[in-house]
């Protein structure tokens, strides 16, 4: 049972950091295209600059727009990311910790077979006449 919680732990880490590189690499993503985004509402802006023409400020507004959600959803899964991590090292911790007190249960166990097997080669010695010393008050 302790064996199996020691592989739940390390599954668990393993899973979190794979969610955690996956997020990682998605927010990436969302991020190269915010900055493409960007670059295009900067062009549209020199462009409208050049010529004031209506229909251009407004496609400037939507990029603008598109960009921010691309954005807030680059940041969710930055959230997701920083989630991530810390499951992974509370997981590594746990199996760790797991891992240690099984190696201790397996040493008190040892020891505690040997004490038995030692008091039980061993007679006691009683002795025969024991004195008692009376305290006098």
């Amino acid at each position: 049972m302790r064996l199996f919680s020691v592989t739940t732990a390390v599954c668990v880490c393993l899973l979190s950091a794979a969610g955690a590189g996956a997020s990682w690499y998605r927010a990436e993503q969302l991020r190269s295209e915010a900055a493409w985004l960007l670059e295009r509402s900067k062009a549209q802006a020199s462009e409208y600059a050049e010529s004031f023409n209506d229909t251009l400020a407004t496609q400037q507004l939507e990029t603008f727009a598109r960009r921010r959600v691309v954005l807030e959803q680059a940041y969710l899964w930055q959230r997701g990311q920083t989630l991530g991590i810390l499951f992974a090292a509370a997981a590594a911790a746990a199996a760790w910790v797991l891992r240690l007190l099984r190696k201790l249960n397996g040493e008190l166990e040892e020891v505690s077979e040997d004490v038995h097997e030692a008091h039980a080669s061993e007679p006691v010695p009683v002795p025969l006449h024991a004195r008692v010393q009376r305290s006098r008050t």
